[in-house]
């Protein structure tokens, strides 16, 4: 999937003594222009540059409709095209999105590469060991009881982001939608939540609702959910067997059972 970015265009762009400016002088027209350039700067990160080529003939603008913004002082004119006015000072620049985008994708990356071998090899242990999740010490240990009352703290969405639970969300999510872009929507989330603290709990049914949403508004359907068997690659992984290898005996259906039986 594309990754898509955003612009800013105030809620009170529509009573700007500019706007209404054009709109009164019967160039309502260049106001759509404008915002498609601030769309198309957004999008391939000019820093408000937009290029002859890419106004006349990309967006289609008239030099009428151009030369109407540039009168209204909502376009510069440079060498090679134009300059949105005051574009970085409401907008991330190129450096600053990029950036965003690196550290949005090392958390991502960090959050999916903590993959459930552990867990998995936890439940290896027990199955062949004999012992079944009743028969394990079930004691919340004193650090993860110390950790779970820090969850009623409140927390920056930065802090959010770096959390174990964040982290658990993120890994459901890339299960439940593979399809989804999960660097581009945190990029937006984090911006939509910037200077607010909300408790852990909070943070977790915000971000997870976010992206449920948009998914459904991208048309990405959720996945099937997956039942383990005897030779899906989560038992065959625990067990340290592969395709070849792979056999239903009882270990392996104990296996399947108690891993669908964890996740339900």
């Amino acid at each position: 999937m594309a990754r898509r970015g955003y612009v800013q265009l105030v809620n009170g762009f529509y009573d700007n003594d500019k706007v209404r400016d054009l709109v009164r002088m019967g160039h309502a027209d260049s106001v759509g222009i404008f915002c498609m350039a601030l769309s198309l700067c957004g999008d391939r990160l000019t820093d408000g540059f937009i290029s002859r080529r890419a106004l006349l003939s990309n967006i289609g603008a008239t030099p009428e409709q151009v030369q109407a913004l540039v009168d209204e002082g909502m376009f510069e004119e440079v060498d090679e095209g134009w300059l949105i006015h005051d574009y970085t000072a409401h907008n991330r620049t190129k450096e600053q999105v990029l950036h965003a985008r690196k550290k949005s994708a090392e958390r991502v990356a960090k959050h999916r590469n903590e993959s459930d071998v552990t867990a998995l090899h936890r439940n290896c242990n027990a199955v062949t060991s004999g012992q079944t999740p009743e028969h394990q010490n079930t004691r919340t240990p004193k650090k993860e009881k110390e950790e779970y009352s820090s969850s009623f703290s409140k927390e920056s969405v930065k802090d959010f982001g770096d959390s174990q639970e964040c982290g658990e969300t993120d890994r459901t999510l890339a299960v439940v939608y593979p399809n989804l872009d999960l660097e581009s929507a945190w990029l937006a989330f984090a911006d939509r939540h910037q200077g607010e603290t909300r408790a852990i709990g909070d943070w977790t049914r915000l971000w997870k609702g976010w992206c449920q949403r948009r998914a459904n508004m991208s048309g990405i359907p959720p996945s099937k959910r997956h039942r383990h068997t005897w030779q899906c690659e989560h038992v065959l992984q625990a067990l340290g067997r592969d395709k070849e290898t792979a056999t239903p005996d009882q270990r392996a259906c104990q296996m399947a059972k108690q891993l669908n039986k964890e996740k339900s």
